[in-house]
């Protein structure tokens, strides 16, 4: 029997019925249906719970239902294990998601039978360095981002690729972004759009206190390294990867960020394309 992966997002309106009808489906069809603890005990199925770090163990597909947000905890799941992603937006903007929820049933007999493709996301990894010693490693589809406390003054930056150094920053923070997170925060933050076939990283700074400072695209093989530090003996400071992952930092700590040694396996059925989300999405289709 496969076993088949569910993440769902509990903000969103519509995810507790669309899971009972894609369980429902999966069951009679004699396929084993995992859901994420909170999701089961929403649904009453708690024989079907697993904890995050179980849910995708020996499953054949990860189904995302809810948004953005729910691809990226999931890709941080799913990755690890080359579990392949289909991705259904409940939400509004569904940049990332291959489905509408109107698409979502009858897409599934298609995707079981192997009649579609799979495309690689290249992903993040890295970790916390403090006093010499690696505190924190992470796995991120977006980006990291190293960031000020709201009622905090700038940070200093000090940015190495590949050990030689870029610049030093006087600035809210950076963000290191993959093609797939190009066009999430890093974009807001003035970065570029980057099609998800390239691989690059893009540093992008936030709001810094010079002119001269524009975002830069470097080569997945390189590694970037940011010192964060500041004058504040009480400053907050805060790196988060996706958005939904954060660890605070100190004065001095540094962050190693690369390309990872996984990927997230996205489905792709017949969608529109990455160029045409583009111009919909951000509205770049002009007046009609």
């Amino acid at each position: 029997m496969k076993k088949i992966a569910i993440v769902a997002s509990l903000r969103k309106r519509r995810a507790v019925p669309v899971v009972r009808s894609v369980v429902g489906w999966l069951e009679d069809h004699r396929l084993q249906p995992v859901l994420r603890q909170d999701v089961a005990e929403r649904l009453r199925r708690p024989d079907l719970g697993r904890c995050a770090e179980d849910v995708m163990e020996g499953a054949s597909l990860a189904l995302a239902l809810g948004g953005d947000g729910t691809i990226l905890a999931t890709a941080r799941l799913a990755a690890p294990h080359g579990i392949p992603i289909l991705g259904c937006n409940l939400g509004g903007f569904g940049f990332l998601t291959e489905l509408a929820e109107s698409e979502l049933m009858e897409a599934l007999p298609q995707v079981l039978a192997g009649k579609h493709q799979v495309r690689e996301r290249m992903m993040l990894e890295g970790e916390l360095v403090r006093d010499g010693t690696p505190r924190h490693g992470f796995l991120g589809l977006n980006d990291v981002v190293i960031t000020k406390g709201a009622f905090s003054r700038l940070l200093r930056l000090e940015i190495e690729v590949a050990g030689e150094q870029l610049g030093v920053f006087t600035a809210d923070g950076v963000i290191v972004a993959t093609p797939t997170g190009s066009t999430a925060y890093s974009l807001s933050a003035g970065g570029p759009v980057v099609s998800p076939e390239v691989e690059a990283l893009m540093v992008t700074p936030i709001c810094a206190h010079t002119l001269s400072a524009r975002p830069i695209v470097v080569p997945s093989g390189e590694e970037i390294s940011v010192r964060v530090s500041t004058l504040q003996p009480d400053q907050e400071m805060m790196v988060t990867i996706d958005g939904q992952e954060g660890v605070p930092l100190e004065s001095g700590d540094t962050m190693r960020v690369r390309k990872a040694s996984v990927a997230a396996r996205v489905v792709h059925l017949t969608g529109p394309s990455f160029f045409a989300k583009v111009r919909t999405k951000l509205g770049w289709a002009g007046r009609s």
